[in-house]
This record gives C-alpha cells, sequence and structure tokens, in this order.
C-alpha cells in the first residue's frame, strides 16, 4: 500500500492546528474599496508573500504563540511547517485588486488523518526549537481529546490552521470569508469535514459565524506540563482553546 503524501515524512507535514489571529489594536482606515478583493488557492510563488505576511499579521497576534512563558516570539520551525502546506493547495489568500493586488488575507490548512497524533508527538521529539516541541504536546492533548475523526466516522478532516486579515481590513468580515473559501477548496479536494482549533475569543465568534459547531474546549489554565507549570498564558479574553467542526456536503 502506498503511504498518503501526508503521511511520507512526520517533520515536513505536522502542522499546529491551534491558533486564529485577532489584534487588539484600533484598526486603521483602509483606502481601498473591500468590494474588489478576490480570493483564490496560493500557489508556490506566493510562498515568500504568504511566509511574511502570517509573521507579521498571524503570530504577533495570536494568544497561543504570543502567550508562551518562554519566548513570546515566533518559532522559526512552526512558521515552516505551517506554511509548507501552501504546496499541497491548503492555503487561500485575499488580495485587493484596486490596490495593486495588495496581499490583505491569508488561511491555511492541513490534514488530519488516523495515527495523526502518533505523528505529532513524533515530530514533538525532533523539534528544533522548545516552543514548538510544546506547541506540538498541546496540539497532540487536544487531538486525542476531541477526536474528530471517532467522533465523525470519518478517514480524514480539513484542518483550518491559520486565518489572519491585514489590520486594515479587519472588521470587514476578510475572516469570515477566508473560511468560506475554505469549505470550498476542503471540498473540491475531497474532505468530509472540517475543523479550527480556535485560540482566540474572537476567532471562535468567526467560527460560530460560519456555522461551525463547538466539540470540545480546553482552557489554558488547565493544560500544564509535566512539572505542573502552565506554558501557555494569554491574556483576557483569551482563556480556552474551542474546537470547532463543520460537515461539508462534498
Amino acid at each position: 500500500m502506498t503511504t498518503p503524501f501526508y503521511r511520507q515524512s512526520a517533520v515536513w507535514w505536522i502542522s499546529i492546528s491551534i491558533k486564529f489571529a485577532e489584534s487588539s489594536s484600533r484598526m486603521e482606515e483602509s483606502t481601498c474599496r473591500n468590494d474588489h478583493v478576490q480570493f483564490s488557492v496560493a500557489k508556490s510563488e506566493d510562498y515568500e508573500s504568504v511566509l511574511s505576511f502570517v509573521v507579521e499579521h498571524y503570530y504577533k497576534d495570536e494568544p497561543m504563540s504570543n502567550s508562551y512563558i518562554y519566548d513570546s516570539s515566533p518559532a522559526d520551525d512552526d512558521v515552516e511547517f505551517s506554511v509548507s502546506f501552501l504546496f499541497q493547495g491548503m492555503a487561500i489568500k485575499a488580495v485587493d485588486r484596486d490596490c495593486d493586488n495588495r496581499l490583505i488575507g491569508v488561511s491555511i490548512a492541513n490534514p488530519i488523518y488516523p495515527g495523526y497524533v502518533e505523528d505529532l508527538l513524533k515530530s514533538a521529539e525532533q523539534a528544533k526549537t522548545q516552543k514548538w516541541r510544546d506547541s506540538l504536546k498541546l496540539l497532540a492533548h487536544l487531538q486525542q481529546s476531541t477526536d474528530v475523526l471517532q467522533r465523525y466516522n470519518v478517514s480524514k478532516c480539513y484542518d483550518i490552521e491559520i486565518v489572519a486579515a491585514h489590520p486594515e481590513y479587519r472588521g470587514q468580515s476578510i475572516g469570515s470569508r477566508l473560511f468560506e473559501e475554505q469549505f470550498k477548496r476542503a471540498k473540491q479536494l475531497g474532505y468530509p469535514i472540517a475543523s479550527a482549533d480556535c485560540s482566540s475569543y474572537y476567532s471562535a465568534r468567526i467560527a460560530e459565524k460560519v456555522g461551525m459547531k463547538c466539540v470540545g474546549r480546553l482552557a489554558f489554565a488547565n493544560y500544564r506540563d509535566d512539572r505542573g507549570v502552565q506554558l501557555f498564558q494569554p491574556r483576557a479574553p483569551h482563556e480556552e482553546i474551542q474546537t470547532f467542526v463543520k460537515l461539508l456536503n462534498v
């Protein structure tokens, strides 16, 4: 039996599915019209611009990433793994055609499959940074708790990992539209369900808005390492990670 492409290398194809960015800063006034926003599947030539975008507009605001007690800066191995799924056709970009196709939004997903938890833990052992290692362990804990494959009796799930909008466009439903575009992409790729692990209070509200159902919760205060240390300590209102699922009519 041929090994599925997304399991050929646990190191390169495992990506943490916890997170959605939401800035608490005041939104700037955009000089471009939102009705000229275009969504499309990101291509290989978009890699560098997408990577720069998520570092600047996602990881800096994502509650889990910026609340890690030992290092609040993005872990390079986390970023590289996450953006690598662009090459599998699982990234959506939003551009403003009235602003020279300015990149204003990005969403990236990754596959969940049988044996995913085991691969997460193997990848944690090989992680370059302690932050990525601890993040992978938390993700494995979440996956064991929710087990969406068994819950819905499916063999794979399209996990929407990253949703980020440019600050000038936040509050204009870019996040909701990125979710909807990812649902369409998931169906094109033959996925029966989509999921999202939201560490941001605001992204959880967006997930609810687009019709996703909450199937699991984990309070940050209740997750600790083997020494009893709370590794992730985000500020209010980000108090828990909520796992959402949406059934897709493939």
